[in-house]
């Protein structure tokens, strides 16, 4: 009996451990297909929307006031006016239930600004009678643990409508001047503010400094009052990737390629290049001071690929850039592309011309037509044109060019590749008697 015990105890103690690492794997595949599925959902309804409204992609979530109006926002989808809406609360991602909390604010101008709640994240209308509604705001997120490893955390992500145009918005008492994206975590007395993209500011009790791509930085306050800051922000430092897990953003109003901790500058002239070698092609000559964020490293870690604030992104020599750079994780050696849409329309477009659409040779009206397709028709994007805004198509097996107007689509423009092989419009047709053209004078009776 005794050997017995000692033969088969191991055994069946491996066989436990081995079914419950598989029962694990297994509950984690089914929990990120279920993420998945939440995103596509969200995506089709709510991804792109009027200014002005705020969209439920998820789980119906707590409003106040109660009664009617939270009644119009319970279902996926829904749209109801921000000016109606004082409070609002999304809940925790509920995985076992395929439940999540996702929602949409659309601020108009002159805030111009769209905020993404995702998870367990409540937030407060707290402006004063004298500014635009939602000017300032109350954030709490909830410190939810991810049930399975491609779960998010509860988050808020802000980011400006217009690239370069600076919204002026207050969370939790902190004054930001927001260009480009930052992501909100409140964690024990503290709110923390993450900059994903452009370089914004942030102010506390009349003392500003920059927020750069990269970058955190953290305020303090009494207790769970998250009304108003004890204390000046922190000195930006590094931040920590973790916040930035399973960070869905296909869902942002402007994906972004998530940077890596910290950031870069120039201490010289650089060279911004297409690949990571001396011998791609030149994009620019960056000049000294520039500061850059990071978004990766080739797999030798001598080159950086890295994104200018103007958005435009390439590779540099590691070695000419100085700076506080974290843990670079995202490591590759081809240049990867901007995350794109998922969901039906997330990189398909439906014809929105009641007489039909012609499909063109080139991207241009000048191009000849190589097919008619019809109202309501689905076609797939492939590309965009280096000239204009519109987009190359694969309709059932025709392909040609339509402008971006004539379609309804949530596909990313910026994210489509872009057709170099295309040539520019056709030169319009010389009206006779022009750039030099000669023709009888009647006067002259010739």
């Amino acid at each position: 009996m005794t050997f017995l015990r000692r033969f088969f105890l191991p055994i069946a103690v491996g066989l436990i451990v081995s079914w419950a690492a598989l029962t694990s794997a297994q509950d984690d595949a089914q929990c990120a297909a279920t993420i998945e599925a939440l995103w596509e959902t969200a995506s089709s309804a709510c991804v792109t929307g009027p200014e002005g409204y705020i969209c439920n992609g998820g789980a119906a979530p707590a409003v106040l006031p109660e009664g009617q109006v939270s009644n119009a926002l319970a279902p996926t989808g829904a749209l109801v006016e921000l000016a109606v809406v004082d409070t609002l609360r999304t809940p925790t991602m509920d995985t076992a239930t395929h439940q999540a909390g996702l929602a949409w604010l659309r601020l108009p101008a002159p805030l111009a600004a769209t905020l993404l709640l995702v998870g367990d994240v409540s937030i407060q209308n707290v402006t004063p009678d004298t500014f635009p509604d939602w000017t300032s705001s109350l954030v709490l997120t909830g410190a939810d643990v991810p049930e399975c490893s491609a779960a998010p955390l509860s988050t808020l992500v802000l980011q400006n409508n217009v690239v370069g145009q600076v919204s002026r918005l207050v969370v939790n008492g902190v004054s930001l001047g927001l260009d480009g994206t930052i992501l909100v975590r409140t964690t024990g007395v503290t709110t923390v503010f993450v900059a994903l993209s452009g370089q914004s500011t942030v102010t506390v009790f009349g003392t500003s400094q920059p927020l750069l791509t990269g970058q955190q930085v953290t305020v303090p306050y009494d207790g769970a009052d998250f009304t108003r800051p004890v204390d000046v922000a922190s000195s930006p430092t590094a931040f920590d990737p973790s916040v930035l897990q399973n960070l869905p953003v296909i869902l942002f109003p402007r994906p972004v390629v998530l940077p890596q901790p910290g950031f870069v500058r120039t201490g010289g002239q650089v060279n911004l290049r297409s690949g990571p070698s001396q011998y791609e092609g030149l994009i620019t000559e960056v000049p000294v001071g520039e500061v850059m964020s990071v978004l990766g490293a080739n797999p030798a870690g001598d080159w950086y690929h890295v994104q200018l604030d103007t958005g435009e992104t390439g590779w540099m020599l590691a070695e000419l850039l100085v700076g506080d750079v974290g843990n670079i994780a995202a490591v590759y050696e081809a240049t990867p592309m901007l995350p794109q849409r998922i969901g039906e329309l997330g990189t398909a477009g439906r014809v929105a011309a009641p007489a039909g659409l012609n499909l063109r040779r080139g991207p241009d009206a000048a191009f000849p037509v190589v097919a008619s397709v019809s109202n309501g028709a689905l076609v797939q994007i492939l590309s965009r044109s280096p000239y204009s805004q519109w987009v190359k198509v694969d309709a059932d097996g025709i392909v040609g060019w339509v402008a971006l107007i004539t379609l309804e689509t949530q596909a990313y423009y910026e994210a489509l590749p872009v057709d170099y092989t295309v040539g520019p419009p056709p030169a319009p047709t010389r009206v006779p008697g022009t750039f030099g053209n000669a023709f009888p004078d009647p006067d002259l009776g010739g």
